[in-house]
């Protein structure tokens, strides 16, 4: 097979590669770290029979019984971080649609494995390929375990042609170096974005290379990534919801959204109802476009019925940050709604319709937050506070820590601060309740503070709306909360703020641009991958002024010509 030829691993991605997208144009696939090469499935069933002599249908059952999820925090155990973007969200897919709409994408793969750095702690294995992660690592307490294969988009495909060399010849490669580690400290742990069928091969491999009982995975169990990490795990299927016989005439919009709740696969499952803003989930697997159309239509048709709901809001199931949102849709608009089942046709992923949110708002300078707060797991527990999500249209661009005592700092009230941790802790003793546990070791789940009028008129609501059951963006504001309540004492709070450097700003130029502008505060650079990403933190006494910080620290980089864009009114 042409991916396990030496030939194949170059050293950089060549210049002219390119990609065939969806409509099946041949497009150029530039300015990326890594290569456009996607291990397809047949070919990640060769890797699975010559590595495991596993069917790929039994890898999962497999890693249930040989992978431990284990939460650790940063520098708690020795640690091997491998930070792959993920299948389970998309990344590839979401990189692409904007290669074929001409827009510029994030290059999850890179940063990625630039800002897992960050999570590592002295002495620990960091795994990458890239030079944003190179520089990351050159200047952390961590040490480099360099890997070919930038041709391939996700580090976990050039980890598995790398194993399938070690396992069949020998090869002394970056995988020995894992495999030697993992031997010296059993006691270790693999930090991981997602422990997506291709992390689940890798790290069985080397459970059975290394001869631990079990190994240690600081990731969520293979069932909750499989099952449940999506957005139609809160959304009951048009037909389901068709099912329920009065639903066009229930008086009260909560009892009707609690009893399409009680349809979905979830509660079936576990019996909780999550609070969640109305909608329904629209299969697109296997169906042809034609039964596509009747669902996307389905669902706006019982939006406007059950609810009286004028626009709805169109999301990929699996999306990553964001992207890919079509808000304000027309529910009564047959065209517009035939391009959105048209949009669902061009992959094989599912979607949700759900109501278009008018989400509540708060002000501070130059800026206005939408009231989308998050709530967090980390380490199998709830974890503190919460965040408020920096966003730019649907798109996320940081968080701000909050907690009881500070919340209305930035717009919400206690009562719905409290409810949106009991909404979380709701799923956690779903997952890990009631003489079960699925392993669920790290995650957030974003909610909604918002109007949606209609049968709901102008009470807000406050539901989920999208569950990020993986590593996520607020790590890292957590992260370095951490980090700066040990320099700077327990009362500080964090913001953390996604920036674009421009073409030449690489890691050690933006860190010399922030080391040299007196801001007063304790502040860090975690990312850049130039021209594409990077990840900036603030911390200050309250989450109101530590947002303005972080957003003033972007201005002062993009009068600079560091960054390429700012939130607040001039980029």
């Amino acid at each position: 097979m042409q991916a396990f030829t030496s030939s194949s691993v170059p050293t950089s991605v060549s210049a002219s590669a390119s990609v065939v997208a969806p409509d099946g144009r041949t497009l150029p696939w530039e300015g990326f770290c890594t290569g456009p090469v996607v291990l397809s499935r047949d070919e990640l069933q060769t890797v699975s029979q010559r590595l495991l002599g596993l069917d790929l249908s039994e890898v999962p059952t497999a890693a249930q019984v040989e992978l431990e999820p284990f939460g650790a925090a940063r520098g708690e155990l020795p640690a091997v971080v491998i930070g792959a973007a993920t299948s389970l969200k998309k990344c590839y897919e979401a990189d692409l649609a904007h290669v074929v709409d001409g827009t510029s994408p994030d290059d999850f793969a890179a940063y990625n494995e630039a800002r897992a750095v960050y999570l590592a702690g002295p002495g620990d294995l960091v795994v990458g390929r890239t030079e944003p992660w190179r520089q990351a690592v050159a200047t952390s307490e961590a040490e480099a375990v360099e890997v070919p294969g930038l041709e391939f988009y996700y580090l976990t495909h050039a980890l598995l042609t790398q194993a399938v060399r070690y396992a069949e010849s020998g090869q002394r490669t970056g995988l020995h170096r894992i495999v030697s580690r993992l031997r010296e400290a059993p006691h270790a742990v693999v930090r991981l974005f997602a422990l997506d069928l291709e992390a689940q091969i890798l790290l069985v491999w080397l459970r059975r290379t290394v001869g631990q009982d079990r190994l240690r995975v600081d990731a969520n169990g293979p069932e909750i990534g499989r099952r449940w990490n999506h957005k139609t795990t809160l959304y009951p299927t048009v037909g389901e919801a068709e099912g329920l016989a009065d639903g066009g005439r229930r008086a009260d919009p909560y009892e009707l959204l609690a009893s399409e709740s009680r349809l979905t696969a979830f509660h079936r499952e576990f019996g909780v109802v999550l609070p969640r803003v109305p909608g329904y989930s629209i299969s697109r697997a296997g169906a042809g476009p034609a039964e596509v159309t009747a669902r996307v239509a389905g669902a706006a048709r019982l939006l406007r019925e059950r609810y009286g709901l004028p626009l709805g809001c169109f999301k990929p199931a699996t999306g990553l940050t964001g992207s890919r949102i079509r808000t304000a849709v027309p529910l009564d608009d047959d065209e517009a709604l035939g391009a959105l089942a048209r949009q669902a046709m061009e992959t094989e992923e599912d979607y949700v319709l759900e109501a278009h949110t008018d989400y509540l708002r708060h002000a501070i300078d130059g800026y206005d937050f939408i009231l989308a707060p998050s709530a967090h797991v980390v380490a199998g527990r709830l974890a503190d506070g919460a965040t408020i999500q920096i966003t730019r249209g649907s798109v996320w661009e940081g968080s701000v820590f909050i907690d009881e005592h500070t919340c209305r700092n930035l717009g919400v009230t206690v009562e719905q601060f409290r409810f949106v941790r009991e909404g979380m802790r709701d799923l956690l003793g779903a997952f890990e309740g009631n003489g079960r546990s699925l392993g669920f070791i790290k995650g957030g789940v974003d909610f909604a503070i918002a109007r949606i009028g209609g049968r709901f008129g102008e009470r807000p609501v406050v539901g989920m709306q999208d569950l990020n059951l993986s590593s996520n963006g607020a790590e890292y504001v957590r992260a370095f909360l951490r980090e700066a309540r040990e320099a700077r004492g327990a009362g500080v709070h964090a913001a953390t703020k996604v920036v674009r450097p421009t073409a030449g700003t690489d890691l050690r130029r933006l860190k010399a641009a922030v080391a040299a502008v007196d801001t007063g505060h304790y502040t860090r650079v975690i990312t850049s991958v130039p021209s594409r990403w990077g990840l900036i933190a603030v911390a200050c006494q309250e989450p109101q002024e530590a947002a303005e910080a972080v957003l003033a620290l972007e201005e002062h980089l993009y009068d600079e010509g560091l960054v390429g864009t700012v939130l607040r009114g001039r980029g």
